[in-house]
């Protein structure tokens, strides 16, 4: 709305400057001479442009939070190079990776996280699409058979949010103690 407004003061504005309206605002206004025009044609020339500016930023920070939502969840430099070393100063564990089917953004993040695990040495089955019966909600839920306070999968799970990747621990009676499983949940 507010561009419309900006872009029709700034018409207006046009408009007496460049003669149009020139006669007909004299025959109202009689003590206005091609001087005063003048000025008011200009002032309205920046008006309506800053009017516009301020309009077309505001849509274009509006604009550029979509675009990063969209993006989905990455790992920045940083991030993914401590998540590595931290990885590596840890046992070796087998990892089944797992996103939501239907859900590219988890499947893509898994694949991030598949890279970081491959590079640091682990050994991954996956990355596979499944459906979780209950659903699994949002985040990353790291699957294992026991819930132990020293287990591997509290362990990673430390790991991960300690490296800003927020992940929960669920138990899963019937998994090999061999091997845990991550499932990538849609995005929070």
């Amino acid at each position: 709305m507010r561009f419309w407004l900006g872009f029709f003061i700034a018409l207006f504005g046009g408009l007496i400057g460049i003669g149009l309206l020139r006669d007909l605002i004299k025959s109202i206004f009689t003590g206005i001479n091609d001087f005063h025009l003048d000025i008011v044609s200009v002032l309205m020339l920046v008006l309506g442009l800053i009017i516009t500016a301020i309009d077309n930023s505001k849509q274009s920070k509006y604009l550029k939070k979509l675009e990063d939502e969209q993006v989905g969840r990455t790992l920045k430099p940083n991030q993914r190079n401590n998540l590595l070393e931290d990885l590596k100063n840890l046992p070796i564990i087998k990892v089944v990776l797992m996103g939501i089917q239907g859900d590219r953004e988890s499947i893509r993040f898994a694949n991030t996280i598949k890279e970081v695990l491959i590079e640091a040495g682990w050994e991954v089955d996956g990355v596979w699409e499944e459906i979780i019966i209950g659903g699994v909600g949002s985040g990353v839920i790291i699957r294992e058979n026991s819930v132990k306070q020293d287990s591997m999968g509290n362990t990673i799970n430390g790991t991960f949010n300690k490296n800003n990747i927020n992940t929960r621990v669920v138990e899963k009676t019937g998994l090999s103690s061999e091997r845990i499983e991550i499932i990538i949940g849609s995005r929070p």
